[in-house]
């Protein structure tokens, strides 16, 4: 975990103004910062030392001073490709990951990016060509935030960072706002801010010395390749390797166990590879009945002799954090897991926890989630409705939005579901589970679901690794046929089977359920109140407050459930209320 930001071919920034934007985001990385003029570049860094502490800081050159870096994530086959870079003379000053990126860059360009196992996002300049790159992972996992300024580019792990430059003004984007009512989130490349947009996962964008940018994709997702059953031990392999590689690092690591299928058989392929003679690991303790789980995780931890520290939370937790997970996040989300994951994060910071393993990323492109099981358990057409598949994931029905949502504000965008048909378009040739596998793989998970690890961790300094997403193994699962994935309605079946290597099948066939809270019945009882006020500042010119209130007396009443779109909308008063001045 690091934070990045620069600017590029403006004139109107200095190096003064790149190490604001670093100090904004100084709690990724709280071991070192520093900027760096290259060429036309400033170039900042925020260091979290994890590899070779003493050695790393950035920004980054190779032995002439050349070609230079700033990178965030980790680069997991580092030791392979120095080796292989050294065997071809190249000499390097330290350990860490970040130096092969100057080197490879030299040995093939653009074409480096096809030998990175990783997380991360980096800008690169070469001073000798005149020229360089700004590039994201191929999943998204690590965050870049674009914006053009001043005739140039400014760039950043985090939208704050970007809007702390001189003259860059927050102005919202009604229509991404109006989106993440909807959604859950926002949906990239889209943000919550006018003119600030993501990088997209897999791209990269080439700049030349004139100014002249080239943006390239160069992965994807290989949903519409040919099916190839996988084999269990094949797969064990790969995984282990995965676990092998992220396993490289100088600094004190955990498991977040919940008990569940995914982190249950992240611990036990990690526990067979740790270094330490104990793994610890840190769960969620919800004692309110239907949304507790730890007794599961107490289970997979006896049985593979694991240190785990339950983290209890209570109501307090809401509006204790609301207005953190917002700073953090930079935009609204519905999600109220992002409380939950900041918890653990914050428990094990207090550990003294840098690196923190996490089951991540099968839901996603296994179909995975309730919703899935719910809707193609009956569901087998190729042409399925979209209506009604965005009926199960909408968090605000149209319905509703005629009630909560002014005119003009709700008028600002045409209607959700267009936007739905238009980000599955690309894959509506492919079978039913296959087209919602690419919408939540390819925007859902960077959208929303890796934000949570992501931005989470960074507020306490805690860098996330999940096996699960070495894109050797999405791209196994993104091949697997839907009978594998799928079987007597349920989605993740690979997974689960494979599971039963170590687990009983009631804990790998149990039904799903998510990282959660109570939320709905808090603002029931004990945070009623605390409801009431939070929908009562909502900003009248974009909301009908009156029927915001309304929706909660009936969700209080017993009438009917407003749960998901409630959550939004007082995440939505929050956050607008807070704006960056």
């Amino acid at each position: 975990m690091c934070g990045i930001a620069g600017v590029i071919q403006t004139k109107r920034f200095n190096a003064d103004d790149v190490a604001k934007m670093i100090a904004c985001i100084a709690y990724r990385g709280p071991d070192e910062q520093d900027v760096a003029e290259v060429g036309p570049c400033y170039l900042g860094h925020a260091r979290l030392a994890v590899v070779d502490p003493e050695n790393g800081g950035q920004p980054m050159s190779n032995t002439d001073d050349t070609v230079w870096v700033v990178f965030n994530g980790e680069i997991y086959n580092h030791v392979e490709i120095r080796q292989d870079l050294q065997a071809k003379g190249y000499v390097f000053k330290s350990r860490c990951d970040t130096e092969v990126l100057v080197h490879l860059w030299r040995e093939k360009g653009t074409a480096m990016l096809e030998d990175l196992i990783g997380m991360y996002a980096f800008c690169l300049w070469d001073k000798r060509q005149n020229r360089g790159i700004l590039a994201r992972d191929r999943q998204g996992i690590k965050p870049c935030y674009l914006m053009d300024v001043d005739g140039g580019l400014a760039f950043a792990s985090e939208i704050k960072s970007i809007l702390s430059l001189p003259g860059v003004d927050p102005v919202v984007d009604d229509i991404g706002l109006n989106l993440m009512h909807s959604f859950n989130y926002c949906p990239p490349p889209r943000t919550c801010y006018q003119g600030i947009t993501h990088l997209e996962p897999g791209s990269y964008i080439e700049i030349d010395g004139n100014g002249t940018r080239t943006k390239k994709k160069y992965w994807t997702f290989p949903m519409g390749d040919e099916k190839a059953p996988v084999d269990e031990d094949e797969f064990e392999a790969l995984l282990d390797d995965a676990i092998r590689m992220q396993m490289r690092f100088d600094v004190k690591g955990c498991l977040f166990l919940s008990g569940g299928v995914d982190s249950s058989v992240i611990a036990a392929h990690l526990r067979s590879n740790w270094n330490e003679d104990r793994l610890l690991a840190f769960g969620l303790d919800c004692k309110l009945e239907g949304y507790g789980e730890f007794h599961l995780a107490e289970k997979v931890a006896k049985q593979l002799d694991i240190d785990l520290q339950p983290v209890g939370y209570d109501t307090s937790i809401v509006p204790d954090n609301i207005n953190d997970v917002l700073h953090h996040a930079d935009q609204p989300h519905g999600d109220f897991s992002f409380f939950l994951i900041r918890k653990l994060c914050e428990e094990a910071h207090n550990a003294g926890v840098i690196v923190a393993f996490n089951g991540d990323g099968p839901d996603e492109i296994l179909s995975g989630f309730s919703h899935n099981s719910a809707f193609f358990g009956r569901q087998t057409r190729t042409n399925f409705s979209l209506t009604d598949y965005f009926s199960q994931i909408c968090f605000m029905p149209e319905a509703v939005r005629a009630r909560v949502l002014q005119p003009d504000f709700k008028q600002s965008m045409d209607t959700p579901i267009e936007l739905f048909e238009e980000l599955l378009a690309p894959y509506r040739h492919l079978e039913p589970i296959e087209q919602v596998a690419a919408y939540e793989s390819t925007v859902l998970s960077p959208g929303n679901n890796l934000i949570k690890t992501d931005r989470m961790g960074a507020g306490n300094s805690i860098e996330g690794r999940s096996p699960f997403m070495d894109h050797r193994i999405s791209e196994m699962f993104a091949r697997m046929p839907v009978s594998q994935k799928f079987a007597n309605g349920q989605g993740k079946h690979f997974l689960k089977k494979f599971g039963l290597r170590h687990f009983d099948e009631d804990l790998m066939f149990r039904k799903k359920s998510m990282p959660t809270m109570p939320i709905g019945e808090w603002i029931k009882g004990p945070l009623k109140g605390w409801a009431y006020d939070r929908l009562s500042e909502l900003d009248p010119s974009r909301y009908n407050v009156t029927g915001a209130i309304g929706l909660l007396e009936e969700h209080n009443s017993g009438k009917a459930n407003h749960t998901r779109a409630l959550r939004t909308l007082i995440m939505s008063s929050a956050w607008l209320k807070n704006l960056p001045a």
